[in-house]
């Protein structure tokens, strides 16, 4: 059965999401932080007979994480995209995607594809110096959002003011960044849905002007020290080989693929 999931299903959904950790890092983070019935966030997932959640499906503002083992519930997933006259992504692991594409012919408007890469706690990585690092606050949310628009790989970004505003005030997330020389942020890096576990690291970006100074790395240390001294781990997803050849340096290690399917 393909069903909205609530509170009392928690201890079902666990063992489904832990299987795999790194690949549901965005479905346990919004899951531990914001539950099954905020207003913002919706929770489905398939459940066999036995009780074992075999598929998972989460709405956060306007776009999905999709999850899945076996493809079971795949049009339910359908429709309920197709009610949703709103929503602008639906992504996940490559894997659990082409499952899904392949199991109903789900054909999206646009398909982008990236390398999925892990770090685990303390996993060895250079002295880089962060002293011109800062944390961003809320005072710093249309800062960091005007970066981004600077950005030309930015441009199918989901990320609002208001889910921005959320993620910094529920702590699920890090906002680093590195000033500029006029008041507005030369680089910044991010961290998203962070769980018991993990985080994910997203919206690591330089102003074209402050390009080569090695700002987006030193935001990037910053983020690896102060998940080692939490002792979580890091993933993130990425299609720029240069990039991700300055994450291999920080102790990424690649284990897949992540997709997106736009609306």
């Amino acid at each position: 059965m393909f069903r909205k999931l609530t509170a009392c299903d928690h201890d079902r959904v666990m063992p489904f999401l832990t299987r795999r950790p790194s690949q549901n890092l965005f479905l346990l983070g919004d899951i531990e932080a914001h539950g099954y019935d905020a207003p913002f966030q919706e929770v489905w997932g398939y459940i066999d007979d036995q009780g074992d959640v075999h598929t998972m499906l989460l709405r956060y503002f306007g776009s999905y994480i999709y999850s899945t083992e076996t493809g079971e519930g795949s049009e339910e997933v359908v429709r309920i995209l197709a009610a949703n006259t709103a929503w602008t992504l639906l992504q996940g692991d490559s894997l659990s995607l082409a499952t899904f594409r392949k199991a109903v012919g789900y054909i999206p408007s646009r398909t982008r594809e990236f390398h999925f890469a892990e770090r685990k706690p303390g996993a060895p990585r250079p002295s880089i110096d962060t002293s011109l690092v800062q944390e961003a606050t809320l005072d710093h949310v249309d800062a960091l959002l005007q970066l981004r628009r600077t950005i030309v790989e930015f441009a199918d970004s989901t990320t609002t003011r208001e889910s921005l505003r959320q993620s910094i005030q529920s702590r699920t997330g890090l906002h680093y960044f590195v000033p500029g020389e006029a008041g507005e942020l030369a680089s910044s890096a991010s961290t998203v849905a962070e769980n018991s576990l993990s985080a994910m690291v997203v919206g690591v970006c330089t102003r074209p002007l402050y390009r080569g100074q090695g700002y987006a790395t030193q935001c990037l240390a910053k983020i690896c020290e102060t998940y080692d001294q939490r002792g979580k781990g890091l993933c993130l997803f990425y299609d720029n080989p240069k990039a991700g050849r300055i994450y291999q340096r920080l102790g990424f290690e690649e284990i897949g693929g992540w997709t997106q399917f736009y609306r």
